[in-house]
Parts: structure tokens; C-alpha cells; sequence
């Protein structure tokens, strides 16, 4: 099923970019000549002064952070799995230090920036549904820091993420979502000759909104990276500016098919590492400290949310390496 990751490819030719997923895509950044060379120009994008001393302080530790992304990954997808989610969330971790370091020289320049930035319920109520449970997000830590670093995403402090609403905004869980529910997540998105994309006008339904006011409200909740460009008869044309800010269009990898999300809840919005990070977070917390629901869950697969959790790791252990390579592969163009 998940094969065609291993070889994955896909373009933007209207932004003049090349994205290329392959297996063990980071492998170019994991030597001490190419890294180096690599922080060397995002620290000279950023004007840092000292970006010669900066990258080669941070060369070792930006491979190593890597390295042990890696590690856990791969030791997650081949462990039992009561305890991949504690695996896979301390990969993604590893894999997001590296990444901050090509944007933050001095991370982890306080303690306040090391905690997970992500709180999670402790004591579980009776009749606990992981679809209903939701974290809060803090002031400090790696989530609210990496958020804005890498993202340009603010203001997190206290919003409550809610796991529903982070699960159907993988388009990987579509099939199973569609299946148990008899409504698919997303609508599919067809790139036309001028590097357009069609999508639905029961988007407008979906929204609750005129054509008019939806474009409004994608330009102001993406800073105008996706727009609506055009209307046809049943069909709205968008374009996408950068794929590392697109949501509510992500990629789903295993079709390789661009699509829209239908929902416009605020995590429909965040991109993609935030919402593997707080799934990721919840399930190692659970894994870690309600092993009594986490174990009935794995044994008696008692409601609907076991076959979203096993697909949700199994995609995670092969998608978050793709994620972290593009936003990397983005840095270097």
C-alpha cells in the first residue's frame, strides 16, 4: 500500500520548483560538507553576520538531530504497536530540532523552548473517546516556538486542538473517514493547462459562504497563498503559491493527489508537521500513562477510532521524512 512512497515524485512547474520525495531523501543533508554548506545559505538568506561560525557550530548537531529523526522512526516501524506513537512523536521531535536550526541559529536558546509546548488531559473520563479529546496548546515549548520559526504561525497560546478535527485533515485517513462516515474529508483538486486547480463549488456549501466572501476569507487565512483566481459554471479555479503553506489543500501520498479540505475549522489551516506533532503528542502521552484504555483499544478494537490510529502511524512513520525533506528542499532553493 505504501510502496509507492519509496518513489514518489511531483512538480510545480508555475512556481519553478521541483519536489522530489524519495527513499532516504535526507541522506544528502547527513554529511559534514553538504550540511554545512546548507546552514551556510540560510544563515546568509537570514543576514545573519556571523553565518560562517553559526554553520559550522551547527553542522554536527543540525546531522546528528537528523540522524536520530531517523533512528526512531525506523525503530518505530518495525516495534510493536502499543509503543510506536512514543517512537515516532520523538523522531518527528529530532527531525523538527534539525529543521529550526536552519531558521533559529540559537536554538534552543533558552530552557523555555525545550518542554513539548502541548498539554494533555491526565486523567482520562469514563467512557474516554481519543476522537473527543483534545491538547492545549503553551506559551513555551518546542510546538509554539518551531510553529513560528518554521511556519509563521502565531498566537497559539491556549487554543485547544481537537483530535477529530486534526485526523480528518490527513488526507491518507480519507478512505477510512469516507468509509465509517459516507463523506469523504476532502475534495480532489485537477490541475488544469495553466497550472490551475478545479475545485468543486460544493465547496461554497461545505463553507457556508458566497463565492465572494470564501475568496475573501482563503486570502486572509493563507496570506494569499491559495486563491480563488476564477469561477466556471460548477467549478472554482485556485492557485497555489507555495506548497509549504497550502493548507486547506494538502497532498495526499498515496494517490498523489492534491485535494481540498472541506472543513474550515482552524486546524484545517495549520500545516501539516503541526498537526503530526499534537496527534503524535497525545498518543505517546496515552501510550505512556493510560495504558489500560490504550491496551483495551489495541486488543478488543472496541469503536471506530482503532482503525484511524493504526493507519494515522503507519502513514506517519512514512510520510514525516517526506515533510521534513521538502521543507528542507524548500530552504535550499
Amino acid at each position: 500500500m505504501f510502496d509507492m512512497l519509496d518513489s514518489l515524485e511531483y512538480s510545480e512547474d508555475n512556481m519553478n520548483k521541483n519536489f522530489s520525495w524519495q527513499k532516504d531523501g535526507l541522506l544528502p543533508y547527513q554529511n559534514t560538507e553538504s550540511a554545512r554548506a546548507f546552514l551556510l545559505n540560510s544563515y546568509r538568506s537570514l543576514a545573519l553576520p556571523n553565518a560562517e561560525e553559526a554553520a559550522y557550530n551547527n553542522c554536527t548537531r543540525f546531522i546528528y538531530s537528523l540522524e536520530h529523526g531517523d533512528v526512531f522512526l525506523k525503530q518505530a516501524d518495525h516495534s510493536p504497536l502499543a509503543i510506536q506513537p512514543v517512537l515516532a512523536f520523538y523522531g518527528l521531535s529530532h527531525y523538527i530540532k534539525a529543521c529550526l536550526l536552519t531558521v533559529d541559529f540559537a536554538y534552543p536558546a533558552t530552557v523555555h523552548v525545550l518542554a513539548h509546548g502541548l498539554s494533555a488531559r491526565r486523567k482520562k473520563k469514563q467512557n474516554y473517546s481519543f476522537l473527543h479529546d483534545e491538547v492545549k496548546t503553551q506559551r513555551h515549548g518546542l510546538f509554539s516556538h518551531f510553529s513560528e520559526k518554521m511556519f509563521h504561525v502565531k498566537h497559539l497560546e491556549g487554543s485547544k486542538l481537537n483530535m477529530y478535527n486534526l485526523l480528518v485533515q490527513i488526507p491518507e485517513l480519507a478512505p477510512i473517514f469516507s468509509f465509517q462516515a459516507k463523506h469523504s474529508p476532502f475534495h480532489p483538486l485537477q490541475k488544469n493547462e495553466d497550472g490551475l486547480y478545479l475545485l468543486s463549488k460544493q465547496v461554497l456549501d461545505d463553507y457556508q459562504m458566497t463565492e465572494n466572501r470564501l475568496t475573501d476569507f482563503l486570502k486572509q487565512k493563507t496570506n494569499g497563498n491559495v486563491t480563488v483566481e476564477k469561477a466556471e459554471k460548477d467549478t472554482l479555479l485556485i492557485k497555489l503559491s507555495s506548497l509549504s503553506q497550502a493548507a486547506p489543500c494538502r497532498f495526499n501520498s498515496l494517490n498523489s493527489q492534491w485535494v481540498f479540505s472541506r472543513y474550515k475549522t482552524h486546524e484545517a489551516f495549520y500545516p501539516e508537521l503541526l498537526i503530526y506533532y499534537s496527534l503524535l503528542y497525545n498518543l505517546s502521552m496515552i501510550a505512556r500513562y493510560e495504558t489500560e484504555w490504550w491496551y483495551d483499544l489495541l486488543k478488543l478494537t472496541p469503536g471506530k477510532e482503532f482503525s484511524l490510529i493504526k493507519q494515522f502511524l503507519s502513514v506517519s512513520m512514512r510520510k514525516i521524512p517526506h515533510l521534513i525533506e521538502n521543507f528542507l528542499n524548500i530552504k535550499m532553493d
